[in-house]
Order: structure tokens, then C-alpha cells, then sequence
């Protein structure tokens, strides 16, 4: 009798501590609805009042432990607008405190500090301001997890941070911390992740970072302003899988120290002013996935021993001064998939086999001074999507393979020596927007039949391409800049030309192109820019040309028009340029609108064409 009378007054003893406390926990949440939720929004709306002592444990985005305490608040991607009220500091069981990407603003209450249990706490992607002080985190002796990155913070990083034994992941990026880094956090033993990252950040790294036995990932770039390098020390960090510390003034050389980061997944260190060779002992990294020197002032060549480099995938060494051929082992990583070494001074020829390992997704080694012909293997995993090789002297052909590589998006390949004619499938990519193969030797006609959907940009000047423009070029439904000058074309402009309604610059100056302007040009109601100077175009200018509402650029020049100048161009106020000269055109010039504005020089070398005052000989 005695056990069932200790049992019924237990039991009795927990409803009356659950409904007390229910209460109490259920208060607090409402006020704490009645400072996040701003006037903006509507959210939250489960949050309400009610006689069950429990009910706040059903409330979204709260936990509660068996009490019906409060042990956790995790509301994220919730359009709020308000901000952290004092009350925060009540509840006395909370573990996790998570309120990200919520549009919170104001200040961090200092009653956080109250919060002797917390062990998650993230704040993220918010507009809070105003400084952390370091009283607010000596009471958080379980803390394990403490981001606020991409707020408003601001004012020195809090050095009593270094107290909190438990910590393991530490961001604080993204804000407007200033000074410098606290040798203090180098006795955060079991940090595992530490973001520094996007802030106002100046002095030297600290070497101490060292200490950091455990330390997995190291972002300390971007806005950041730093004094000298990186520390030799860091090259101990032995559990190290990313260091970042892109864009953050960074000088002198890379360490030889860091070929001993066997853990290393990732380094980043693009966009500073770091000089001399890349260390030969980074091909130790047997882990690298991600390398990225580009935008430094790097000198020497591309190390052999990259071809231990078996995880490799992104390489980026693009805008620094090296030189040298490409290494042949290149071509033998078997998962690289980003190559881009653009505007540096590498000769010699790119590796024949290069993508024969079927990842790769781009290649960009434009602005060099690469020979050779292009490798037929580069789309042989049906991957590739940016082939940029433009500003080169590459010869022979463009590989036929490239015309049966669907995936491609972007192919500039401007400005080398190549010949040959133009493969069919090129200009039939489903997904290519831009194809730039102008200023080489290419000969051959257009292929009468183009299909490309996507394609916006197509350039194809200042080769010796012949035939005519084939009326299928209308299929061409997304492009906007046409480029076909300085070739050897023949024939009529196609009416179809004119069909394409997004077209906005026409440019197939020097030809040989004859027959009228198609009256059709009026269609294209989006053209900013037409020019279609020395050719053998003959007739009259067709009125429909004034329907061009947005045309700032008009260049006839160098044809044989004839007739006169339409009235109706005078209403065509978008026009700024206008070239009429060496025609022979004849009456009146329009003397209104816009024609007040051009000089004679638009209208030179027509000998019939005349104004009120003279003619133009």
C-alpha cells in the first residue's frame, strides 16, 4: 500500500512540476513570438495561446524535454523580421538555439548570456548588428556549436571565446569584425571548424593557429586585409581538409610546409599577391580535390609531380605570370574536370590526350602562347561545356568531335591560326550561347542547315568563309549578336534574317554581299546596331527601316544604294551613328529630327545627294 501511495504522489508531484513550468515555458514563447514576428509577417501562426500546460511543445520549430521544458528553438528560412527579445534569457534548459536565414535584426541581447546550457547556437544569414561582447559566452561552458555568419556584427572578434572547452565549430564570418585575429583561439583545442572569413580583419595569421591539433577546416579570406603570408606553421595542421584564404592581401611565397597537409582537400588562395614557383612538393597532396592559385603574381612552371595529384579536379592557376609547356601528365589525371590556366605565358602544345579521362567540364587556356593543333579527346566523356582557347596560335582544324559535343554551352576559340572549314555540328549545339571562332584562316561555306536553340552570341568574323547566308539561319531563335564581317561572303541577305526577333546586333560588313536590303529588316524590332558597309548592295533603302525604334547604329557605307534617303528615318530618335557615305544616293538629306545632328562626313561620296545648302561629292 505504501509503494502505490509513494507512486500516486510522484506521479502527482511531476503534473503539478509540468503544469507549473508548462505555463511558465508556454509565456515566455508568446513573448518571444511578439518580438521576432515583425509587422511584415504573418509567421509563426501556430503559436498561440492555450489552457494545455503542454501545448507549446507542439508549436513549430519547438523541442521540449519530458518536463515540458523548453530545450530547443530551431526556426530557419522563416520570413520573421523581427528581432531576439531579452526574454531569450529565460529559458534556463535550452540546448539549441537555431534562428537562420530569417531577416532577424537589432542587437543580440545580452541576456544570451544566461543561456549556461546551450549547446547549439546559430544565428546565420540574418541583419543582427552591434558588437558580441565577450561576457555574453563566459557562462556557456557546453557550448559546442556558435555561428553567426553573414549578419552585421561588428568590432573586435570576442577573445573570450577561447574559454569554451567544448567548442568544435566556430563561424564568424561574414560580418564587419575588425582588428586581428586572437592568439587566444589557438587554445580551443577541440575546434574543428573555423570561419574568419568576409570580414574587415587586418595584422598577420597567427602562427599559434597551429595548436589547432583538430582542426579540419580554416576559412580566413575574402574582405580581409592580412600583413605578410601564410605562416609556415600552418603546414602542421595535419587535419587540415580546406584552407581558404582567398582575397585577403596575402604575400610572399607559398610555404613548402603545406606539401605536409596529407588531409588536404581543398586550397584556395586565389586573388592575393603571392609570388614565386609552386612548390614541386605539393605533388604530395594525395587527398587535393580543389587547387586554386589564380590572380596572384606566381612565376615558374606547372610541377611534374602534379601527376601524383590522382584526386585532383579543379586546377586554377589562370592570371599569373607562368610559363613553360603544359605538363603531358595533365592529360593523365583520371578525375580532373576544371582546367583554366587563361592569361599567364605557357608555349608549347597542349597534351594530345587532354580529356581522355571523360571528366572534363572546362578548359580555358586562352591568353597564352599555346601551338599545335586542338585535342580531339576533349569531349570524349560527352561532359565538356566551356571550351575557351581563344588568344593563342593554335593550327590545323576544329576537331570534328567538337561538333557532336552536345554539352557544350560556351566555344571562343578567337583569334589563333586555324583552318579548314567549319564542322556542321558546331554551329547545331543545343545548349551553346556564345560561339566565337572569328579572327582565323577558316574557309569553306556556312552549313545550310543551323539549328542552334540556345545560342545568343555567334562570331564568326575575320576569317575567309564563303557561300552565302543560309536562310536557316532564322532557326537561330535566341540569338542576339550576329557577326559575319570581314569574310568572303556572296549571295543575297536572306528575308529570314530578318525574322529573328531578338536580334539586336547585325554585323556582316565587308563582303561581297549583293541584291537589295530585304524590306523584311523592319522586324526586328529589338536591333540596336546594323551594319552592313562595303558590300555590292544595290536598290533603295527600304522605308521599313524606320520601324526600328531602337536602333542607335546605321551603317550603309561603301554600297551601291540608290534613290533617296526615307523621310521617315528623320523620326527614328534612337539613332546616334549614321554612315550613308560612298552609295549612290540621290534628292534632299532629311534635314529634321535626328538629321539635324549628322555631319556631312555621313553623307560623303554621293555626288547626287544633296542638302539645302550643297551636294556631296
Amino acid at each position: 500500500m505504501a509503494y502505490f501511495l509513494l507512486k500516486f504522489s510522484l506521479i502527482h508531484l511531476f503534473i503539478s512540476y509540468t503544469f507549473c513550468y508548462g505555463y511558465a515555458e508556454l509565456e515566455l514563447l508568446l513573448k518571444l513570438k511578439a518580438s521576432l514576428v515583425g509587422p511584415r509577417s504573418s509567421a509563426l501562426e501556430d503559436w498561440k495561446q492555450s489552457s494545455s500546460p503542454t501545448s507549446h511543445c507542439l508549436f513549430s520549430g519547438v523541442s521540449c524535454d519530458m518536463s515540458s521544458r523548453v530545450i530547443g528553438l530551431n526556426i530557419s528560412c522563416v520570413p520573421l523580421y523581427g528581432s531576439i527579445p531579452p526574454e531569450i534569457g529565460q529559458f534556463s534548459q535550452l540546448k539549441t538555439l537555431i534562428l537562420t536565414g530569417t531577416n532577424l535584426s537589432g542587437s543580440l541581447p545580452q541576456e544570451v548570456a544566461n543561456l549556461s546550457t546551450l549547446q547549439f547556437l546559430n544565428i546565420s544569414n540574418n541583419n543582427i548588428s552591434e558588437q558580441l561582447h565577450s561576457i555574453m559566452f563566459s557562462k556557456m561552458t557546453q557550448l559546442e556549436v556558435m555561428g553567426v555568419y553573414n549578419n552585421n556584427f561588428s568590432g573586435p572578434l570576442p577573445t573570450e571565446l577561447a574559454s569554451l572547452k567544448k567548442l568544435k565549430h566556430l563561424d564568424l564570418g561574414g560580418n564587419y569584425f575588425s582588428g586581428e585575429i586572437p592568439s587566444q583561439y589557438s587554445e580551443i583545442q577541440g575546434l574543428e571548424y573555423l570561419g574568419l572569413n568576409g570580414n574587415a580583419l587586418t595584422g598577420k595569421l597567427p602562427s599559434s593557429l597551429s595548436h589547432l591539433s583538430k582542426l579540419k577546416f580554416l576559412y580566413v579570406g575574402y574582405f580581409n586585409t592580412y600583413n605578410g603570408g601564410i605562416p609556415n606553421e600552418w603546414g602542421f595542421i595535419r587535419s587540415l581538409r580546406v584552407l581558404d584564404a582567398a582575397t585577403c592581401n596575402l604575400n610572399g611565397s607559398i610555404p613548402v610546409t603545406l606539401s605536409h597537409l596529407s588531409e588536404l582537400d581543398t586550397l584556395f588562395l586565389q586573388k592575393n599577391n603571392i609570388t614565386g614557383h609552386i612548390p614541386a612538393e605539393f605533388g604530395d597532396l594525395a587527398n587535393l580535390r580543389n587547387l586554386d592559385l589564380s590572380s596572384n603574381s606566381l612565376t615558374g612552371m606547372i610541377p611534374e609531380s602534379f601527376s601524383q595529384l590522382k584526386k585532383l579536379e579543379w586546377l586554377n592557376l589562370f592570371s599569373n605570370k607562368m610559363n613553360g609547356p603544359i605538363p603531358y601528365s595533365i592529360s593523365e589525371l583520371p578525375r580532373l574536370t576544371r582546367f583554366q590556366v587563361w592569361n599567364n605565358n605557357f608555349n608549347s602544345q597542349l597534351p594530345k590526350n587532354l580529356g581522355q579521362n571523360g571528366k572534363l567540364e572546362t578548359v580555358d587556356v586562352s591568353g597564352n602562347q599555346i601551338t599545335g593543333q586542338i585535342p580531339k579527346q576533349l569531349c570524349k566523356g560527352r561532359r565538356l561545356e566551356y571550351l575557351i582557347l581563344f588568344g593563342n596560335s593554335f593550327t590545323g582544324p576544329i576537331p570534328e568531335e567538337l561538333g557532336n559535343c552536345k554539352t557544350l554551352v560556351r566555344v571562343r576559340l578567337a583569334t589563333n591560326s586555324l583552318n579548314g572549314s567549319i564542322p556542321s555540328g558546331v554551329l547545331n549545339l543545343p545548349r551553346a550561347n556564345m560561339i566565337d571562332l572569328s579572327h582565323n584562316n577558316l574557309v569553306g561555306e556556312l552549313p545550310l542547315y543551323i539549328t542552334g536553340n540556345s545560342l545568343q552570341t555567334l562570331d564568326l568574323s575575320s576569317n575567309s568563309i564563303t557561300g552565302s547566308i543560309p536562310p536557316s539561319i532564322q532557326k537561330l531563335v535566341s540569338l542576339q549578336k550576329l557577326f559575319l564581317g570581314r569574310n568572303n561572303l556572296s549571295g543575297n541577305i536572306p528575308d529570314e534574317l530578318f525574322n529573328l526577333k531578338s536580334i539586336s546586333i547585325i554585323d556582316v560588313k565587308d563582303n561581297y554581299i549583293t541584291g537589295e536590303i530585304p524590306k523584311s529588316v523592319g522586324n526586328c524590332s529589338c536591333l540596336m546596331s546594323l551594319d552592313i558597309s562595303n558590300n555590292h548592295l544595290s536598290g533603295r533603302i527600304p522605308h521599313e527601316i524606320s520601324k526600328l525604334k531602337i536602333l542607335s547604329s546605321l551603317n550603309l557605307s561603301e554600297n551601291h544604294l540608290s534613290g533617296e534617303i526615307p523621310t521617315d528615318m528623320q523620326n527614328m530618335t534612337s539613332l546616334v551613328t549614321l554612315d550613308l557615305s560612298y552609295n549612290n544616293l540621290s534628292g534632299r538629306i532629311p534635314s529634321e529630327g535626328q538629321f539635324a545632328l549628322f555631319k556631312a562626313d555621313s553623307f560623303t561620296g554621293n555626288p547626287n545627294l544633296c542638302s539645302p545648302s550643297k551636294s556631296f561629292s
